[in-house]
Parts: C-alpha cells; structure tokens; sequence
C-alpha cells in the first residue's frame, strides 16, 4: 500500500503529464471497446436461443436455373430464398428427420400495428408454424404459435415482441387474449415473445410474428403465393438432430430438395431445352452456420467491421506510443530523483515497484476513462 501511496503522489505532482497519458489511454481503449462491442453486436452475437450453435441457415441458389418470379429481404440475398411449397417438402419429408429435427419459415415485413388507440409503424415477421419450436423458445406470456396456427383458415393470431408489449401494451398481462389490428386486419394476441428475442434477423426487429400463411392477407398478395412452386420468397432454417453435423443435414435435405426438383419441379418449368432442365436438376442446397441468425447485413458489414477494427487497433498503438515516451521523457527527468532514492537505501526492487505502480495506475484510469467513453459512445 505504501508503494501505490508514493506512486499516487508522484503522479499528481505532475498533473499535465498525468492527464495526457489518461486521456491518451482512454481515447485508444474508448474506441476499441465501442468498436469490439459494435462487431461483436453485429458479427459475433449469438441469438438469444437454447443451443443457438445447433441452428443452420438454408440457401437455394438458382444461378438462373430457376424461372418464376423471385423476392428478397432483409433475412439475406436471393440465393437463400425458397418457394413456400418446397419449405413444406424440406419440414415434412421423413428422411430428413434424423437429420434435423425441425425446419422453419420467416420472412419481414412492414406493418401498421395498431391498438389500444395507438398506431406505430414496425416490422412484423411472417413465421411458419415450426418457427419458435426450432428455435426451442418459451414465451414470456400465453403461448408462441405453432404448427396449428399455419393451418389455411386457421384464425389469425399474432405474437407481441417484448419490447412492443412493454412500450405499446405497458407490459398489461390482459394484452394476451385481445386484439391487435395488423395492417388494417384484426389478430387476437395469443401471446409475448420472450426478453430479448426480436427475429432471427439482426436488421429486422420483429414487433409482432403472425403467421406465414397470413402473408397474402397482411400484404395485398395472392394466396396463389402459398401454393406456386415457381415462387421464391420465404427464408428457412434448421435446427440439426442430436449427433449430426452440418454436413449430414446438407446430405439429408438435399436427397428430399433434389427429389422435388426431379418429380414436382422440373414438370412445372414447361418445354424448356435440356440444357436449362439439367441445369435446373444440378441446383445444390446450401447449409450455413445460423447461430448468428439469418441476415444480409453480416455479408455487407463484415469488410467495413474488420477495417474498423483494424483502425481502432492502430489508434491504441499510437496512444501506447504517446504514453510510452511521455513516460520515457518523466523517467529521463526523474533520474537525479532515482539517484537520490538509491542513496537513502531504496533497493532496485523496491524502485522498480514504484515505476511499476505508477504505470499500473496510468493503465487502470485510462481503461476506467476508456470504459466510459464507449459507454458514452455507444449510448448516442
């Protein structure tokens, strides 16, 4: 104690040293943890699921094999987009089973969600009836949708996000069983989703999840959207079974994907040459790590996330260096105070302790100072 006792002296006898090398310090720890919080939030963050590493995204990539008409979102590009039909195949076919253990269907959307005499405008999520099941989620209230709810003609239910129940329901337990109007169309709320969950995907905060088979409904659509094969619209992913690995789901999924290719599809895609049909028949079923979600966003981010990064780095090493000689510059000045220390019976260890002390206190106000600024950054 003595030791910090000294070193807290003479770093306050020279207090514009002290302050550069704290605000030096800060400024390079400030920016690498607002930046490594930033990357981590949009490239490292896991979902906020049971077992999230178990989770797989499903792609499709036509490569202009396909003909028919193709929609894209936020959820990913138009490579990773299924016909609703065929995401149906995927989930029901029996020898995918032991592979995975559920495939589900989503897909953002604008919304007017109004109640309780308010209106907000926010993004829903259509969401098939094995959605919150893959995900092994538990609702905060009521119940999640289910398998039940995607029936054609099933009544319309939605599911309130967290956030949406506390600020547009004041967290009212009575929420669960009412209604909400979903673009101009009434929904009884069956349920909360749990804290923290808004959607598999990072860039679409879901407020409210319906279900998939709302969509024509909920969007001036066309019911036909649910039924044409020729259609691409809807995301999928997966969830493996216990034991299996990424490549034994991509084995299972794609013997049921290409099946349907060959039998159901490839009638559809008229008189075509065999040429574009034997294109059409090679197209292959991709399956990715989802335990980030399902997002764009982690393709267009992660150059400029990783430059950021880099540039943060370079900037602690410049403000390492600035402290470096700051501190080679105090200890050139303080020799003669050395020199005296020595000759009173201070032992080498016992000097080298003190200048250990006064860089450790350095180090821990910068990292405290740091810590707060990318708090400060963060919040604005």
């Amino acid at each position: 104690m003595s030791t910090l006792r000294h070193a807290v002296r003479s770093l306050l006898r020279t207090p514009a040293l002290t302050a550069v090398a704290v605000l030096s310090l800060a400024l390079g720890f400030g920016a690498n943890s607002a930046v490594l919080s930033i990357v981590r939030q949009v490239l490292l963050r896991p979902l906020p699921v049971p077992y999230p590493e178990q989770l797989v995204n499903l792609g499709a990539p036509t490569d202009g094999a396909a003909g028919g008409s193709t929609s894209c979102g936020n959820a990913g590009d138009c490579d990773a987009v299924f016909s609703y039909p065929m995401i149906r195949d995927l989930a029901d076919a029996p020898a995918a089973r032991t592979r995975v253990t559920g495939v589900a269907a989503h897909r953002g959307f604008d919304a007017d969600l109004h109640a309780r005499g308010r209106t907000a405008a926010v993004r829903g999520t259509f969401v098939s009836g094995t959605y919150f099941p893959v995900l092994g989620l538990t609702p905060a209230r009521g119940r999640l949708l289910g398998p039940d709810d995607e029936r054609p003609g099933a009544p319309a239910v939605a599911v309130l996000g967290y956030a949406t129940w506390e600020n547009q329901f004041d967290a009212d337990p009575a929420a669960v069983g009412g209604l909400v109007v979903v673009n101009g169309h009434p929904a009884t709320v069956v349920g909360v989703a749990p804290r923290g969950f808004a959607g598999t995907t990072l860039n679409d905060r879901a407020a409210v999840f319906v279900p998939i088979t709302l969509r024509p409904l909920l969007t001036g659509g066309s019911e036909q959207d649910l039924r044409d094969r020729r259609s691409y619209w809807a995301y999928a992913f997966a969830r493996l079974a216990p034991g299996a690995t990424a490549d034994d789901a991509r084995r299972g999924l794609t013997s049921v994907y290409r099946a349907v290719l060959r039998d159901v599809e490839l009638p559809l895609q008229g008189g075509t040459r065999p040429a574009t049909r034997a294109h059409f028949l090679a197209r292959a079923l991709t399956v990715e790590p989802g335990a980030q979600g399902q997002t764009r966003l982690h393709a267009q981010a992660r150059a400029p996330m990783l430059l950021l990064l880099a540039t943060a780095g370079v900037v602690l090493l410049i403000a390492c260096a600035n402290v470096a000689n700051l501190l080679l510059a105090r200890g050139a000045a303080r020799a003669g105070e050395v020199a005296l220390r020595v000759s009173l019976g201070a032992t080498r260890g016992r000097v080298v302790r003190l200048l250990l002390a006064e860089s450790g206190l350095l180090a821990a106000a910068g990292g405290a100072a740091g810590l707060v600024l990318a708090r400060l950054t963060l919040a604005g």
